[in-house]
């Protein structure tokens, strides 16, 4: 099996302090063969410390010749531990190569979406967040409605957010994150003050 890969989600929690607007969250984590098995591995089971599970990452992308979709996912995985350690720049590069291997990995645009959040920039996260919850995968599409539900919060757009965080919640009803976002809400029918 070490040859076939499978896409999975890893919810991250990057940084959750207060239940108002808090920091975006997502991770895409995929299996690869080899090094690149190890590197989803140390990113989904966080038994390593972060900096030698990138140095695994590291290793993965110099030492292995790895299939365009392996590629994508090892930079994928490496960019959730960049997030993971606080380094969301590093993260977003990571993101970045994965989509410039395989564009079409909605997935790693959800974890893009992330980065830029946690980064404060809120028209580039909600762009690639407005791709990424197209994707099929359902965990990374629940992720991806929270976190651009957190991005149009931050770009004043009230009645997006709520939509989004309704969206989440509707697709995952025990997404307590979801869940706490909507309680902040206050729904009043138009015409009523």
């Amino acid at each position: 099996m070490r040859t076939r890969f499978r896409l999975g989600i890893s919810v991250l929690f990057v940084a959750i302090a207060m239940p108002s607007p808090a920091a975006a969250q997502g991770a895409v984590t995929v299996i690869g063969g080899g090094l690149a098995q190890a590197c989803y591995e140390a990113a989904e089971t966080q038994r390593v410390t972060v900096s030698r599970a990138i140095e695994i990452c590291d290793a993965a992308l110099q030492q292995e010749v790895l299939r365009r979709r392996d590629k994508a996912a090892t930079y994928t995985n490496r960019g959730i531990l960049h997030m993971r350690s606080g380094n969301n720049t590093r993260a977003m590069w990571d993101y970045q190569r994965s989509l410039e291997t395989m564009p079409d990995l909605k997935e790693a645009k959800v974890n893009l979406g992330a980065a830029l959040y946690n980064l404060k920039r809120y028209p580039e996260a909600l762009a690639a967040l407005n791709d990424g919850v197209g994707t099929e995968q359902f965990d990374a599409r629940v992720v991806g409605f929270y976190n651009r539900g957190l991005t149009h919060e931050k770009l004043g757009d009230l009645q997006a957010a709520y939509e989004d965080f309704r969206q989440a919640l509707d697709l995952k009803p025990d997404f307590q994150l979801a869940a706490q976002q909507i309680d902040r809400f206050t729904v009043i029918k138009a015409g009523q003050n």
